[in-house]
């Protein structure tokens, strides 16, 4: 793990049990709404607050709810930045170098598969957070980009908050997980709850 994340994240850890209701929805909208996924790290905050959901601090519905609103809002405000003002403004960020190549890869793959790399980058750590950026910059219909948007955000925001409550208060192991494994990982640990949420459903019927 990078050592500013590990940093971030120790620091962020007490505001949870006061502000986490603020932190999420701020983090996820950093990400994609104003540039900053390279250096801000949604995935690991937001499952880190599925570690407090667990330990009742925070409601699992609501962390869920305003994580998933919130991503939505910094993903549309990511994508009008793009198709209004375009690759020159990336040029005048302090981090300018490491998001144009981001970007730059972004926006070539979304020229060649639009709907594939909005859903896809949508899991993929560091990358998140330029790809609606990149779509307005590419001129995708608007409609396109949150007809597959919306679903991913979705998925991934549960995902993420559900991971944080079965790994439990370790960040490295999150953050292995989301960088290495990315999407098939969380994939997978829906599939395992709700495979364990209908087994119990059919034991209590039975």
């Amino acid at each position: 793990m990078q050592a500013f994340v590990a940093d971030l994240i120790d620091w962020l850890r007490p505001a949870y049990t006061t502000a986490g209701y603020a932190i999420v929805p701020a983090a996820m909208f950093l990400e994609s709404g104003l540039l900053l996924g390279v250096v801000v790290p949604g995935d690991v905050i937001l499952a880190m607050a599925g570690v407090y959901a667990a330990r009742g601090t925070l409601s699992l519905p609501i962390v869920i709810l305003v994580a998933v609103l919130a991503t939505i809002a910094g993903e549309v405000t990511g994508y009008w930045l793009g198709r209004r003002l375009g690759r020159p403004i990336v040029e005048r960020l302090p981090f300018a170098d490491r998001l144009g190549r981001k970007l730059d890869e972004a926006t070539a793959a979304i020229r060649r598969n639009a709907g594939k790399t909005i859903v896809v980058g949508r899991f993929a750590t560091g990358a998140a957070g330029t790809v609606p950026f990149a779509a307005g910059v590419a001129e995708v219909p608007f409609g396109t980009f949150l007809a597959f948007g919306v679903p991913a955000i979705a998925v991934w925001s549960t995902a993420l908050v559900l991971l944080g409550t079965m790994i439990g208060d370790n960040v490295e192991m999150i953050d292995r997980i989301v960088s290495t494994f990315g999407w098939a990982v969380l994939a997978l640990v829906i599939l395992a709850i709700g495979a364990r949420w209908l087994w119990r459903r059919h034991r209590g019927e039975t």
